[in-house]
């Protein structure tokens, strides 16, 4: 069931009264960027919290917005209100999925970049635990390759990337997969569809460069970050498409899918087709941040309870 509500340039608007018009060029050409982030049940209960709401607004506008040349009438701290608003009008008190998007509105002549008028919207959504973290997912190595850095970069969160996500995805589905992997135009492994990879070799947690065709992704810098916390050494380096079958361990990172293993992939089966022990105690300690135990900085209260890191 869709919720009650969204949030359209400014102001909070029944779900069924919340439209684009056909000739926006968000409509046209996909032309809009976004972030999807993600609000979590404090661990007492008491709280809403909002994970790493800084470096979401970082990515989009010191990154995709730069990128597109498009300018918000939204700044970082509106939005937020904005978020906010939008939460507490659903009344949405567990685990949500917001997407906050940013496009190009109708033009009034040839493209100009920051002169172009543009909108902003939000869609807030429940988003209860996925039973596919304990189990895992099945994987493929897809035959579909991520976008190259000079044609249109992975690196920015735009709407019209996605649909060659959809593409692998979908195509991966029809085989009999849950999600797909991605290589980039070099052969070399690149992340999932909306998501970054990591595998496990030998103890060392391992994940492709920025500068592999992914999405500098927020949950891959938490990952990152909690591999060195619990002592794992940690590699960014390219990755050969054979080391996923090798691995120990693989897991997805990601926003929308959180910290999500790979229990198979093309046939190859992963720690007898079980979440491996490091990936489970980079996941047990994930979720221990983003209900309340991460540093106070990354954590924004949407019912005003306090925050305590």
């Amino acid at each position: 069931m869709n919720p009650k509500h969204t949030w359209m340039n400014g102001r909070v608007t029944p779900w069924e009264e919340s439209l684009l018009h056909v000739g926006s060029d968000a409509v046209l050409r996909g032309a809009s960027v976004f972030e999807g982030i993600r609000a979590y049940r404090s661990a007492d209960g008491g709280d809403l919290l909002l994970f790493r709401l800084a470096e979401h607004w970082q990515r989009l506008f010191g990154g995709s917005l730069r990128v597109l040349r498009m300018r918000s009438r939204f700044s970082p701290d509106q939005l937020t209100a904005g978020v906010i608003e939008l939460l507490k009008a659903n009344e949405v008190r567990d685990d949500a999925h917001i997407r906050v998007v940013v496009y190009f509105d109708v033009l009034d002549g040839p493209a100009r970049g920051e002169e172009d008028p543009t909108g902003a919207y939000m869609l807030a959504f429940p988003k209860p635990p996925n039973p596919k973290l304990e189990s895992g997912v099945r994987s493929t190595i897809s035959a579909w390759r991520r976008p190259t850095d000079n044609s249109i970069s992975p690196r920015v969160k735009a709407s019209a990337n996605y649909l060659n996500s959809r593409v692998a995805l979908l195509d991966a589905n029809l085989k009999g997969f849950d999600i797909p992997v991605l290589l980039n135009e070099r052969g070399k492994v690149s992340e999932g569809p909306g998501q970054n990879i990591f595998l496990v070799r030998d103890g060392v947690l391992v994940t492709p460069r920025v500068t592999d065709a992914i999405l500098e992704g927020i949950t891959r810098q938490t990952v990152i970050g909690i591999g060195a916390e619990l002592g794992f050494p940690v590699e960014e380096r390219e990755v050969d498409a054979t080391e996923l079958y090798v691995a120990q361990e693989l897991f997805f990172a990601g926003t929308n899918m959180e910290v999500q293993p790979i229990t198979e992939i093309d046939g190859y089966q992963l720690g007898g087709g079980r979440i491996g022990p490091i990936t489970e105690r980079i996941q047990r300690r994930y979720f221990e941040l983003v209900r309340g135990a991460a540093p106070q900085a990354w954590l924004t209260s949407v019912h005003g309870a306090q925050v305590v890191a």
